[in-house]
């Protein structure tokens, strides 16, 4: 049984199709991150799912549940998520802010529950106690967005795009709350254009494009997938790469601007050797292979814009 399950699930603004057949798969556990550029169809998705729209075409399943079943109310108590942006009171302090998602949530919390709630997302009880949430950085106030969709103790939590804006530093706390609500079994949906980011916390990715889904892999599928190779800067680098095929036998390699690369299985000690032994003088040399990044504007034919 997947957490979520969507099925040719379609949405139309009037002539505009924003989502086109949508089958998507989450488990239990996975970090899954959603790729896509800007107008891709990753908020109407996400909305779709929340109840915050409804589908031209298709359903999903949740937990098991047909959203067009009675039991899909039940099923979306175990869902938390933001989405577009957080719903914080800025003029209240964040213990406020979480007495209000309860009651709105019907949960009943001990101050020591909301201070673990805080903890959780690395936000200090103490510190924060007299400060309102206008002058919390943006990471504070995403760390508390998420601190208050834990309120109902959720399963599955999805978050729309909560990397826009942060510095690096914030990237990092967001990370590492991620990281640590999934070792506790949470699972996640993670909408981004921010691919480096994604690419060190996912487990899966979907990568979607013009409101169609046009692959699920894991992120070892992925790096597995990516084409591995050595790149090399030096002045000449025709001759650089015809004297590599004479001398060691190399069939795989291309001139990419300024730099050539080689694709062929081979150790990046033994060119060095051979190099040194020929006294080649080389800018550069190192190992490198696709992102996610590169991965993504291959799979659409164009370039990614941010």
């Amino acid at each position: 049984m997947f957490v979520l399950e969507t099925k040719g699930l379609t949405k139309k603004y009037g002539e505009h199709l924003a989502v086109d057949h949508v089958n998507m798969h989450i488990e239990k556990g996975d970090i899954y991150g959603f790729v896509g550029e800007n107008g891709a169809g990753k908020t109407t998705i996400i909305r779709l799912i929340t109840g915050l729209a409804s589908a031209t075409e298709g359903n999903f399943e949740l937990f098991g549940v047909d959203n067009n079943s009675k039991e899909i109310s039940l099923a979306k108590k175990k869902l938390g998520g933001i989405v577009e942006s957080v719903s914080i009171n800025m003029s209240m302090n964040a213990m406020d802010n979480l007495s209000l998602q309860a009651i709105l949530a019907g949960v009943k919390l001990t101050l020591s529950d909301k201070e673990n709630l805080l903890k959780k997302v690395g936000l200090n009880p103490e510190e924060i106690a007299k400060k309102k949430v206008n002058s919390f950085s943006l990471g504070m106030r995403q760390r508390l967005g998420i601190a208050m969709t834990l309120v109902s103790n959720p399963e599955f939590i999805i978050l729309d795009e909560p990397m826009n804006g942060l510095d690096p530093k914030g990237f990092i706390e967001i990370r590492d709350v991620i990281l640590e609500l999934n070792k506790e079994g949470i699972t996640f949906l993670i909408s981004s254009h921010i691919l480096s980011e994604l690419e060190k916390i996912c487990t899966k990715i979907g990568f979607i494009s013009h409101g169609k889904l046009i692959k699920e892999l894991t992120i070892e599928d992925i790096h597995n997938q990516s084409k591995k190779r050595i790149v090399i800067e030096a002045l000449d680098l025709e001759a650089l790469n015809q004297l590599l095929k004479d001398k060691m036998n190399l069939v795989d390699t291309k001139i990419v601007g300024k730099e050539l690369y080689i694709y062929d299985s081979i150790d990046i000690n033994e060119i060095l050797r051979f190099l040194v032994k020929s006294k080649i003088e080389i800018i550069n040399i190192n190992k490198s292979e696709d992102t996610i990044e590169t991965y993504y504007m291959k799979l659409i034919g164009g370039s990614f814009n941010d």
